[in-house]
């Protein structure tokens, strides 16, 4: 049987190609993990322990093909500047959450970063979403994907609810090496349910009506800390196919 992280792989390079190769299920439960572990619903958050035995007990509920390890609203809880947000506290954790569920897995779980996209980075801090003084929005992003991907992340998901689906220029140009460093990791970089910057996109499938598509399928968004774990079984099962 091929695994989560060979199926990863898998899918980073047939979107490369244009042509996705596989499925991922990856259920966007963090917060449910919160409640699996009877761990507080933010400060796990913070705590890098907390955090993948957390995720541990997701994977071990639900078994699904993938987790989150990071929340973009988690990510820039507190932050003000996007300097904060490549600082935080939360950050550190996530990422070194990340080092430790790949150590203890292997290749049996995907392991995927949802990051604040610029646009949302920007509208948040204010920042300029390229900025030469300091560090930008677009920048930020960068920054936090490096993080993740040297942590063994295999799906980078860049998550912009705001502006328009593209933009040209410097912002596009740091999506674009995102990409490629990913790339590098045998990873993907993608943008949240619509393509933007560039980037090709995740699937987005509710939880009231899973099925079988190809590509990195997610839910829509981060799902509450009371979802039905039964219910996310189903969605696992029936997104896998």
């Amino acid at each position: 049987m091929t695994s989560p992280r060979a199926v990863a792989r898998a899918i980073a390079a047939g979107l490369a190609a244009g042509r996705p190769a596989g499925t991922l299920a990856v259920p966007l439960a963090l917060h449910v993990s919160a409640r699996i572990a009877e761990r507080d619903a933010e400060d796990f958050a913070y705590d890098p322990t907390q955090l993948a035995n957390a995720l541990r007990d997701l994977i071990h509920a639900i078994d699904p093909d993938g987790v989150p390890v990071c929340d973009p609203d988690l990510l820039l809880a507190g932050c003000l500047t996007a300097g904060e947000i490549a600082a935080s506290q939360q950050l550190t954790a996530a990422v070194e959450a990340a080092r430790r569920l790949r150590a203890s897995f292997g290749d049996r779980i995907a392991l995927v970063a949802v990051l604040p996209g610029p646009a949302t980075i920007a509208a948040r801090t204010g920042a300029a979403l390229v900025d030469g003084t300091q560090p930008g929005a677009a920048d930020c992003l960068l920054t936090l994907g490096k993080e993740f991907l040297a942590a063994g992340a295999d799906v980078i998901v860049v998550h912009d609810e705001t502006g328009p689906p593209d933009r040209p220029g410097a912002t596009r140009t740091a999506l674009t090496t995102l990409a490629n460093v990913a790339r590098f990791h045998q990873a993907a970089a993608l943008s949240h349910a619509v393509p933007r910057y560039g980037l090709p996109a995740t699937v987005p499938v509710g939880l009231g009506e899973p099925a079988h598509v190809p590509g990195v399928v997610l839910t829509p968004g981060s799902l509450p800390r009371d979802t039905d774990i039964s219910a996310l079984r189903d969605w696992v099962t029936a997104v896998r196919g």
